[in-house]
């Protein structure tokens, strides 16, 4: 063989290698020649993609008349006239990829590049891309999940978050915000699988009622918003008459119960030029339907900017959202208000402290307990403010005193809420623990006379337990409530602080001293500490004295001081 034949047998061989290269690339290739868009090669996954046809020699329009109105031959001719390549992403493409089938719908990235002659003329167009069909459908599918509530369907909190920031803020938009009514009885009393179906069953009776524009979502546990855009104050009200009236219609059967269902939904207005945005809106919303709540349930209350009652819950939120903050900053500051013995001459009683708590600001200044205790307790914060309170006191009884007092006992006001927690006491063991040195002795937890009745067994159950331990009680602001002397006797109290209204009426009303009088009898006859609350003025002490009062507390007496 001379070295010509041999030269072309080397070149047949790469030729063919070439070719099997070219067949088996992993993505799909095809040169396209001419105006016309003639196919001269195509590789296996090119005939994988548009399906086994004959297409060598054929104008691509012929053999896959499919894709014109779909417009890739206009993109092929644009190409070809101008040179500028087309790149695309995840392109929707619709094939009939066996004969007489249905168009299948695929996905693939795909490169239109022009090929040019040795004189720089575009003779052709080169076609090439992957298949990107399953990675596209998982991308959507995990997109999906990562926008939708997985029990509900709905879309979730975020991804309603993010459409309502992209909605348009020229038009005016209504939000609704719906909160189910006694949802936590159907979940306690018969599951959470109950309790999850009755949230689809109460999330299908919503979507019934609305249209595809409108936004529809699951932003919590039991609470769910709807957006209608350009939407009235009049559309709004009636499409939430219907959504409650839909719920109403429910009567779903729990472990053998029947179940009422209701709704109390929230209404605000975003029009445009009013400075709100869509954030405010929603707020605004969620405010309205916590005061739809409090009205009795099962009720649609409009908001406007200028309700002030609206106002007052907003502000609250704000002050929620704020408590919030400022326990995770350490910005709950403690202060102690001394509690006198009457008896000026007594020795060996403890030093009895309030311990009472304040918000830090940024700027150095205190806040008032006014101004966050009712929003800790509308918003479900309480416990978790009683707990950081109370493992503060702890800490601060650890340190070494820088006076000479050494037996003190602080009084920590703790909610019903937080005494009838099943996991409080384990609460307290666990910081006996951590801090060994804080007898239970130490400290008096002060729980008020309604906040008792609410709950008075489990709270009394929970009272003995710790008293067994060696924690003190008290019952806070006796007479403000609906207690009477009787209950008394059930409960494992050691002091009795008297309501100042009581107090303060000894001066001025005839009645007040008896009164006083009256509790301090009883309250001596069961062996209980009485504590006068809301000394104001020096002149009570000989009338406090006179009555068989024990302690005094008050700013007469000492003002709070920060520990």
């Amino acid at each position: 063989m001379d070295r010509s034949d041999m030269g072309c047998h080397f070149l047949g061989n790469e030729l063919e290698r070439l070719q099997q290269l070219f067949r088996a690339a992993p993505g799909f290739i095809c040169v396209l020649s001419g105006q016309r868009h003639v196919y001269e090669l195509a590789n296996d996954a090119y005939y994988q993609l548009i399906g086994h046809r004959k297409i060598i020699g054929c104008a691509l329009a012929e053999v896959l008349p499919e894709v014109i109105w779909q417009g890739f031959v206009n993109k092929l001719d644009r190409v070809y006239k101008t040179g500028q390549p087309f790149i695309g992403r995840a392109v929707p493409i619709k094939l009939q990829r066996s004969a007489g089938g249905e168009l299948e719908e695929r996905f693939i990235d795909l490169t239109y590049e022009a090929i040019r002659d040795r004189d720089n003329q575009i003779v052709g167009v080169f076609a090439q891309g992957h298949d990107v069909t399953e990675a596209h459908e998982l991308a959507q599918m995990l997109a999906r999940q990562a926008a939708q509530d997985p029990l509900t369907g709905l879309l979730n909190r975020r991804e309603f978050a993010r459409q309502l920031e992209s909605l348009d803020d020229e038009q005016p938009t209504a939000v609704l915000y719906i909160d189910v009514d006694h949802f936590k009885i159907i979940n306690d009393r018969s599951g959470h699988a109950a309790g999850d179906a009755l949230l689809i069953q109460i999330a299908d009776a919503l979507q019934a009622n609305i249209s595809c524009e409108h936004l529809l979502a699951r932003i919590g546990g039991d609470e769910f918003a709807l957006i209608l855009p350009r939407a009235t104050a009049q559309v709004a009200l009636e499409m939430a008459h219907r959504m409650r009236a839909a719920v109403n219609d429910l009567h779903p059967i729990f472990t053998g119960r029947r179940y009422s269902v209701s709704l109390s939904i929230g209404i605000s207005i975003g029009c445009p030029g009013d400075g709100l945005t869509f954030a405010d809106v929603l707020n605004l919303a969620d405010a309205a339907c916590i005061l739809a709540k409090e009205k009795g349930r099962n009720r649609v209350q409009l908001s406007l900017p200028t309700d002030e009652e609206i106002m007052l819950r907003r502000g609250e939120m704000d002050g929620a959202t704020h408590l919030m903050e400022a326990i995770r900053e350490g910005q709950v500051v403690l202060y102690a208000q001394r509690i006198f013995s009457m008896d000026l001459g007594s020795e060996g009683d403890p030093n009895f402290y309030e311990v009472l708590a304040r918000l830090r600001e940024a700027d150095g200044s205190i806040r008032p307990p006014g101004s966050f205790i009712p929003a800790a307790e509308r918003f479900g914060l309480i416990d978790h403010l009683d707990r950081h309170i109370i493992e503060k006191v702890f800490a601060h009884l650890r340190k070494p005193r820088r006076d000479s007092i050494t037996d003190v006992c602080y009084f920590v006001n703790v909610s019903a809420l937080t005494l009838s927690s099943p996991e409080f006491p384990s609460f307290i063991g666990d910081l006996l623990v951590e801090y060994p040195d804080v007898s239970p002795g130490q400290i008096c937890f002060e729980v008020t006379e309604t906040a008792v009745i609410s709950n008075m067994r489990r709270v009394c159950h929970m009272m003995n337990r710790l008293v067994e331990v060696g924690f003190r009680f008290a019952l806070d602001d006796f007479g403000s409530g609906m207690a009477s002397f009787a209950y008394l006797q059930d409960m494992p109290v050691h002091f009795v602080k008297i309501d100042g209204q009581f107090i303060r009426g000894i001066l001025d009303r005839p009645a007040g001293a008896d009164i006083v009088e009256a509790v301090a009898r009883v309250a001596r006859a069961m062996n209980m500490k009485t504590i006068a609350e809301s000394v104001e003025v020096l002149e009570l002490l000989p009338h406090l004295r006179t009555l068989g009062i024990d302690y005094g507390q008050g700013f007469a007496l000492h003002h709070p001081e920060p520990i």
